[in-house]
């Protein structure tokens, strides 16, 4: 790595070794795809309609590019520096403020524990319960190094990604490569995807940091980076960012917004028209006259877009009166009249237009109107606690913040795969327990709650309905625990919880009849013994009684 001393290269050589063992994202890079296409993808043509490709590496990459889900790489994009400084600026709007919370409000949830998310895995034949125990520790882990237990951090992260539309991380190892020990944020702009040739002849994905900087430049595996992007290549028609989507509407708002309040202001006076003899002066002297009068009375009225200040001539405060002083000659004296339409000023009742183009941005925001606050009550309407009514809004902008979680949720669950590979080094070619891998966020919509509800209460009924079924020989034909894991849709998660509960439940049982048993023979042994020794005392007792006698 260029910029390293020899002393820092021995130490990060051990780092690499390790986690260049993990791979691209813990696989193995023989990607049989690649090597067994005969077709020419659309990134390869690209390339090789100008001319032959003589470096392997640089034309596997290629065919790998046509043959996986293609990211939006920032670094070939030499506007996107431009373009994000613009969108951070835009972001600052007290409307565009207003949506990106909206979403990030419901995008990320806290519970009581300052969890945004939980791990969830599919149930595997290959993962026992200490495994399953070692995944989740190593997820709290990963999910404390971000910060995120601490405070409000994944919420300003997405936040970020929704508008600069690109993420990344550098994860960072322990000296011996097997711990994940941190995270450093890293500019998306400075890193390149590209592959490296190895000895045995596959390949392996890594990152180029500051390619065009020798300094700079850093060799990175992919295992070592955490890249996220709202946008995706290949050609694809997306934008870099979801706050892009929003310029057009907004900007037309503003310019009404503008334009309205300028009409008013310059209609609320009255307009004059000034009449000034100029008797025999000539022309130019008449234009000069004129121009000395008009510099003035003229008023510069200028609106300040970021903090919506008006200033005339300079001033913060607008004048409501003006007194006008002409000089009298013999040539005559100035008239000054005013004009039809002075004080004449549009309603500010008339919100026709503005509502228009404030519907427009709510549209191109993808937040139902209902969000919104009601300019009759100032509320943002009510909540329903019943799934019947269910908004075709609600289900659109519902489906629009899975896709945003489904991106984001790499930001967590692949270090946790990387480190799960380190791990168990056996199962890191296991592609059936890496797809089994989510991330399942707190959610607290309420009409998703109430649907919930509802679909599961219809499921069990049917589960009953279904069970009942007998067979030819009297018997229920359906297995219980069969109908329960196929039809009644619970996760994998909450059916390993409900079984704990019920072995714990039952282990409490099981001591307390022991311990009731263990009671029982204790007061049957003492209430025997007891009884011996009032027989005995009794016997005793009349025997000396008898001896008297």
């Amino acid at each position: 790595m260029a910029g390293l001393t020899d002393e820092k290269k021995s130490f990060f050589s051990s780092i690499i070794e390790n986690i260049k063992k993990v791979g691209s994202f813990g696989m193995a890079y023989e990607d049989l795809v690649v090597k067994n296409s005969q077709a020419v993808g659309i990134s390869e043509a690209q390339f090789l309609q100008k001319g032959g490709i003589k470096d392997e590496a640089f034309l596997f990459g290629l065919r790998r590019a046509d043959t996986t889900t293609k990211q939006y790489i920032a670094y070939f994009d030499k506007d996107y520096k431009n373009k994000r400084h613009y969108l951070q600026g835009f972001a600052q709007n007290p409307e565009i403020e207003f949506i990106l919370d909206t979403i990030c409000d419901e995008a990320i949830v806290y519970d009581e524990k300052n969890f945004w998310g939980y791990f969830s895995f599919m149930q595997h034949d290959d993962v026992d319960d200490e495994t399953y125990e070692k995944v989740q520790k190593r997820y709290k882990e990963i999910y404390n190094l971000f910060g995120f237990n601490q405070d409000i951090a994944a919420w300003h992260l997405f936040r970020k990604f929704l508008v600069d539309g690109i993420i990344a991380f550098e994860i960072v190892f322990d000296k011996k490569g097997k711990n994940i020990v941190g995270f450093k944020e890293l500019d998306p702009w400075s890193l390149i995807p590209t592959v490296e040739a190895q000895p045995d002849g596959s390949f392996t994905d890594i990152w180029i940091q500051y390619p065009d900087n020798p300094a700079l430049t850093r060799k990175l595996y992919d295992s070592q980076i955490i890249y996220i992007s709202y946008a995706k290549g290949g050609g694809t028609s997306s934008r870099v960012s979801y706050c892009e989507r929003m310029i057009r509407s907004f900007n037309l708002l503003r310019i009404m917004e503008h334009t309205r309040i300028i009409w008013n202001v310059m209609n609320s006076s009255y307009r004059m028209a000034m009449t000034v003899p100029i008797g025999t002066r000539s022309p130019q002297k008449a234009k000069q006259t004129l121009g000395e009068l008009m510099s003035i009375y003229k008023e510069d009225i200028r609106l300040d877009t970021d903090s919506g200040e008006l200033s005339i001539d300079g001033r913060p405060k607008i004048q409501f009166f003006k007194n006008y002083l002409m000089p009298s000659s013999p040539n005559g004296t100035p008239d000054i009249q005013p004009l039809p339409g002075g004080g004449d000023a549009t309603a500010f009742s008339d919100t026709t237009v503005l509502k228009y183009f404030a519907n427009k941005l709510r549209m191109d925001s993808k937040i139902p109107a209902t969000r919104f606050g009601r300019e009759e009550s100032g509320s943002e309407g009510t909540i329903t606690f019943t799934a019947e009514g269910l908004d075709q809004e609600e289900i659109r902008f519902a489906k629009f913040v899975n896709r945003l979680r489904s991106i984001y949720q790499e930001i967590l669950m692949k270090p946790l795969w990387v480190q799960f590979c380190l791990d168990f080094p056996a199962l890191k070619k296991d592609y059936i327990i890496k797809s089994e891998f989510g991330l399942d966020y707190v959610k607290e919509n309420i009409f998703r709650e109430a649907k919930e509800m509802e679909v599961l209460m219809a499921r069990k009924d049917q589960v009953i309905k279904i069970s009942a079924l007998m067979n030819s020989a009297g018997t229920k034909y359906f297995n219980m625990d069969f109908l329960v894991d196929r039809y009644l849709g619970v996760k994998g998660q909450d059916i390993i919880g409900n079984k704990k509960a019920k072995e714990k439940a039952a282990e409490e049982k099981k001591k307390a009849e022991e311990a009731g048993a263990t009671g029982a023979e204790g007061g049957a042994e003492a209430g025997a013994e007891a009884g011996a020794e009032a027989g005995a005392e009794g016997g005793a007792e009349a025997g000396g009684d008898m001896g008297t006698i």
